[in-house]
């Protein structure tokens, strides 16, 4: 019959939609239409919130020196990662917050990266871990995750507000204008954005490549860091997690143990003088 055709039809596009990169294209492709510059401003609205829950600590970890340092080495014209181009176009601000018996790390649009201090308490991380830590973080500021995930999450009713936008300023906004409007409604919750398995590998490869540019620059008195560190960072995390991947981590950063091999396995790809240049 033709209802159940319409049924038919309809679970195969449900399925398209969330079983295949279909919905990650066009999520990328409405965000294409967003300028990068309102990024900042829809980052500094989500802190807000954020740090409302999770309240800024001291920095006794080094967040804010690490970041800077990775922020300046992506930076370096010897950098030729296509991903790194817009690293200057953002405000990047690294802090600490407290939130007690969070073990978790936060990405916000424009640059913002918060590292709870639970976190950094419990782990003890080395500073190339953290570095890592920090990297991956980055990484979906890049990568704008967390915009893509307000974007899929109600695409339909994004696309028609952009279409139909009109705040009376006496000013016609763009389809990319319209949809930032859209995503500045929902900016209270972006800091709790659960990421996808495909958003972590993308953010993993990020941190690493990150780490890799520290040892580009040439310059002798800035830090480098070791890129297999991203592996040891998540191994961290797992054992913290006693292996069952039921903390506010995983919760947020999923597949942690699918990721732990995926970077060995590009660490074991590497010629014997790409290791060596680590060292």
């Amino acid at each position: 019959s033709q209802e159940l055709l319409l049924v038919a039809i309809l679970v195969l596009v449900l399925t398209a939609w969330f079983l295949t990169p279909a919905s990650d294209y066009v999520a990328s492709l409405v965000l294409w239409t967003v300028p990068v510059e309102t990024d900042v401003a829809l980052g500094r609205e989500a802190l807000w919130s954020l740090e409302r829950q999770y309240p800024p600590a001291i920095d006794r970890w080094g967040v804010s020196r690490i970041g800077s340092e990775l922020v300046e080495a992506s930076s370096h014209p010897a950098n030729r990662n296509e991903l790194f181009d817009n690293v200057k176009k953002y405000v990047w601000d690294f802090g600490v917050v407290r939130a007690p018996g969070v073990v978790n790390a936060f990405a916000l649009p424009g640059g913002v990266v918060r590292v709870t201090d639970a976190l950094l308490r419990n782990l003890a991380l080395r500073d190339d871990e953290l570095a890592a830590l920090i990297g991956h973080e980055m990484g979906h500021v890049l990568r704008r995750h967390t915009q893509k995930r307000a974007v899929k999450a109600r695409l339909l009713s994004t696309l028609w507000e952009a279409f139909v936008y009109e705040d009376n300023d006496g000013y016609d906004e763009s389809f990319g204008e319209a949809v930032a409007e859209g995503l500045f409604k929902g900016a209270s919750v972006l800091g709790g954005q659960a990421f996808s398995r495909a958003d972590e590998y993308q953010a993993d490869d990020a941190a690493w490549d990150l780490l890799a540019s520290t040892h580009m620059s040439g310059n002798r008195n800035a830090h480098r860091y070791h890129p297999d560190a991203v592996r040891r960072l998540l191994r961290k995390l797992w054992e913290y997690q006693g292996g069952s991947g039921e903390t506010s981590w995983e919760d947020t950063h999923p597949g942690t143990a699918d990721r732990i091999e995926a970077l060995g396995k590009r660490w074991d790809m590497l010629t014997l003088d790409e290791k060596r240049s680590f060292v």
